[in-house]
């Protein structure tokens, strides 16, 4: 009989040192987990600012377990919609430019001829 309050000691114990080193570890005392390498081999693909048609086109995914690795699907598409987004905003400002050459080309055309100064100046003399 005198051995069943021993074990509830030892289990008591036993708990507390698991709750402890749960905290210590929890409290970044435990040390880092190891980086380790990605396990697909990254993609060649240009900056978002270079890809071009033949670039997504001959563009080569690791296939994963179910299928095409997610995450290099993902990071593809995202420099396709980068590269979209920022040849689509060049092409507005220059579209823009190109308006506003045409507005003021029209305008000079148009327009009826400026009157020398002089002219104007005898005009409002002569009044």
């Amino acid at each position: 009989m005198w051995h069943d309050s021993y074990v509830l000691v030892v289990l008591v114990l036993a708990a507390f040192a698991v709750v402890g080193c749960v905290v210590w570890v929890s409290m970044g005392q435990g040390g880092a987990m190891a980086e380790f390498p990605p396990d697909v081999p990254p993609l060649e693909l240009p900056d978002a600012a270079q890809v071009t048609a033949v670039d997504l086109v001959t563009v080569q995914f690791p296939v994963g377990l179910v299928g095409y690795h997610t995450g290099s699907v993902d990071e593809t598409l995202q420099r396709a919609a980068t590269a979209i987004r920022d040849r689509d905003t060049r092409i507005a400002v220059l579209e823009q430019k190109v308006a506003e050459l045409m507005t003021d080309r029209l305008k000079s055309v148009y327009a009826p001829p400026a009157e020398p100064q002089e002219q104007k100046q005898e005009q409002e003399d002569a009044w």
